[in-house]
């Protein structure tokens, strides 16, 4: 008998204990939040399903998204890529000294250093073939390595460095390295060009007036993007907004078409409940925060207290 009292009791804790009977009913508001977040999901993806042609841009590289498929754009010309990295031997010489400092070096960026002479002797070769088509370019190229090549023996041999050696170096070397860089962007947009050209005829002129743009990239080239230029030109647009999107540190394309998604619902939002299509791409709470911020002072309180 006293044995099956315990059990009864047992059974009656087990039964009306809280923590034992289930989780508590979840609070409310958390769930209008949950709602609003499942809603919010899917009204992106309705309106990605209706997007029109999609340009994914990522570095050189260009995607087509259209009718539910995906067509890669064309290789870029190889003389681009052989003017980037030779432009890179100098800036991995700059960053192998700078930033630590002038002075001794130490034995691992020594290694590098000789790593990147042996690297960049072997890589004339190929700078050659890349620019065949124009040997007074390809020349140009092999003079930057062979003087990047001495710069970097001579600090070697030193153990040491000084910043006038270094920024004698970078004066030497810079007139050709801005030459680089003007023709890598020439070939990056004559590269974009043709590929939309070719891609545009393939479009009626509706789809080509609904066509969307993300651009991948880091957060620092933000500012000034070359893919955010072209298109903005291409498109008669300014930068980014409706037709351009910039998926900042985004690399892969399915959260690049959330990210699209993501700005076209926002504008729909701003424009259909604020009256204003760019209200939601900017923080909803800047315009409370700075009248807020504008009428206080901030002052730290003199002692714990006044907290």
């Amino acid at each position: 008998m006293k044995d099956y009292r315990c059990f009864l009791f047992v059974l009656f804790v087990l039964t009306h204990s809280p923590s034992i009977a289930g989780p508590p009913e979840q609070d409310p508001l958390k769930q209008i939040d949950a709602l609003f977040r499942s809603t919010y999901s899917h009204a992106r993806k309705t309106l990605l399903q209706d997007a029109g042609p999609i340009i994914i841009a990522s570095g050189e590289d260009l995607t087509l998204l259209q009718d539910g498929k995906e067509s890669k754009g064309i290789a870029p010309p190889t003389g681009y890529r052989a003017l980037t990295t030779v432009s890179h031997i100098t800036l991995t010489i700059f960053l192998l000294m700078e930033p630590y400092g002038e002075g001794l070096l130490s034995p691992e960026r020594i290694e590098k250093l000789e790593q990147l002479n042996h690297l960049a002797g072997a890589a004339k070769q190929s700078v050659a073939k890349q620019l065949s088509f124009n040997a007074s370019l390809a020349e140009a190229q092999h003079k930057l390595i062979d003087t990047s090549r001495a710069f970097a023996q001579k600090i070697v041999a030193q153990r040491k460095w000084k910043r006038k050696e270094l920024a004698d170096f970078l004066e030497t070397v810079k007139p050709q390295i801005l030459t680089n860089v003007q023709l890598a962007a020439k070939f990056r947009i004559d590269h974009f060009h043709r590929q939309m050209t070719a891609w545009k005829q393939t479009m009626r002129q509706e789809e080509w007036d609904r066509l969307h743009v993300v651009v991948l990239g880091a957060s620092m080239p933000r500012k000034n993007n070359l893919a955010v230029q072209y298109f903005s030109k291409l498109l008669s647009v300014r930068g980014e907004g409706h037709k351009i999107t910039y998926a900042e540190s985004i690399f892969s394309n399915q959260r690049a078409l959330q990210i699209l998604g993501t700005n076209l619902l926002d504008t729909q939002i701003g424009e259909g409940y604020f009256a204003d299509p760019w209200r939601m791409h900017r923080d909803l709470l800047g315009n409370a925060a700075a009248v807020y911020l504008d009428g206080t002072t901030l002052a730290f309180p003199d002692s714990p207290e006044e907290l």
